[in-house]
C-alpha cells in the first residue's frame, strides 16, 4: 500500500489522488537506486560528515519522519573521461532518520 507523499495518508492501490489533500498521487519510478532493494545496507563512508540541527522540526520528503537535524556528507569525484570543467566535489544534505538524500549540489567550494 503506498501513502500520499504529501500529507503521508494511506493510499489504496490505482489512486490518482490521495482521497484527503487531493495531491496527484506520484508514480514511483523504476530506474532509482534504492539501498533497501540491493542488500548492501548503508556504506560506511556515509556515516562520517557533519550533523547541523535544524533551528524548527522539519518533515523529511521520504520517511515523512520530523527530523531536528541534517547529516552534511562531502562529495568527491571519482571517476571523469576527459578533462572536465566540473567542479571537483560537493556536498550532500542527508536526512539523519532514514539517511535519504534531500539535496545535493556540486560546486567549487
Amino acid at each position: 500500500m503506498n501513502t500520499c507523499t504529501a500529507c503521508g495518508e494511506k493510499l489504496s492501490s490505482g489512486a490518482t489522488q490521495c482521497p484527503l489533500c487531493l495531491v496527484p498521487v506520484q508514480q514511483e519510478e523504476d530506474d532509482v537506486y534504492n539501498l533497501e532493494a540491493s542488500g548492501e545496507g548503508i556504506p560506511t563512508e556515509w556515516e562520517g560528515g557533519a550533523v547541523y540541527t535544524l533551528e524548527f522540526a522539519a518533515r523529511c520528503p521520504h520517511c515523512r519522519e520530523l527530523i531536528r537535524s541534517l547529516r552534511v556528507l562531502r562529495l568527491k569525484r571519482s571517476q571523469v573521461s576527459f578533462t572536465s570543467p566540473l567542479p571537483r566535489g560537493g556536498r550532500a544534505l542527508v536526512c539523519t532518520s532514514c539517511r535519504g538524500i534531500i539535496s545535493a549540489d556540486v560546486s567549487t567550494l
